[in-house]
């Protein structure tokens, strides 16, 4: 075994590793140079905000693992209301079940402990709620890309056919309306791409961010189907 400092914080290393280490020294030049692009990805994230660390208590990853899973689950009804596709999208799906399995291990750890079967493991709990929340974050993004792809071509079929001047008669507020959705799919993509660079999913702000989007998008839809569609089926398919 062996002390290392790292952030300011001292772990234990086990022999193996101190071995790899030495190993890893021993590198080519190219391979350090590898090693320190890595360590510069990683660095850029440091500053980001400290609940996606390994620091966060088991009560801040419960806290944001229920509140992710309400999101979720309240976009994923959404879906299941407006696309009937979703029978066949399994995505979030496995996440969660994924996300399940992590949590049937800590209740499990949990249980042995009180029980006197088992010695409490923190880092084994910790490492489980960890997955957990990447795996409920996971479930969110892919129901919330779902949605609101689902909703913008929803959109687009009910204006289809019609010219601009045509939607634009019936609409007083198209063309601010046309901007807004084009700002909103521009936000969700940056939203999209954002989340694909960090491999620690504990992103709470691009979770309400996206949330927010997707719910400005059904809006957006509702209304377009009642109000909007309807009258340029009686004024322009009627004639």
């Amino acid at each position: 075994m062996s002390n290392n400092t790292e952030n300011g914080q001292t772990k234990v290393i086990p022999s193996d590793d101190v071995k790899q280490q030495a190993a890893k020294r021993r590198q080519s030049p190219d391979s350090v140079s590898a090693a320190g692009t890595d360590t510069s990805n990683r660095a850029m994230f440091d500053s980001i905000n400290a609940y996606r660390k390994s620091e966060m208590s088991a009560d801040e990853y419960w806290e944001r693992i229920f509140y992710v899973h309400l999101k979720t689950k309240e976009l994923y009804i959404l879906a299941e209301e407006y696309g009937s596709e979703l029978k066949t999208f399994f995505l979030p799906i496995n996440s969660l079940k994924n996300a399940y399995e992590n949590i049937i291990h800590v209740c499990a750890n949990d249980y042995m402990a009180r029980s006197g079967s088992g010695a409490f493991n923190e880092k084994y709990m910790l490492d489980n709620l960890r997955s957990a929340l990447g795996n409920e974050v996971k479930a969110f993004f892919d129901t919330a890309d779902f949605l609101s792809i689902l909703l913008r071509k929803k959109i687009s079929e009910c204006l289809n056919g019609f010219t601009y001047p045509q939607i634009a008669s019936v609409w007083d507020e198209y063309n601010e309306v046309r901007l807004q959705l084009i700002k909103i799919n521009q936000e969700i993509a940056d939203i999209r791409n954002h989340k694909s660079q960090n491999s620690d999913y504990y992103i709470d702000e691009d979770v309400e961010k996206y949330y927010n989007e997707t719910k400005k998008l059904l809006e957006r839809y509702i209304y377009v189907e009642e109000k909007v569609y309807p009258k340029l089926e009686q004024r322009f398919n009627d004639i």
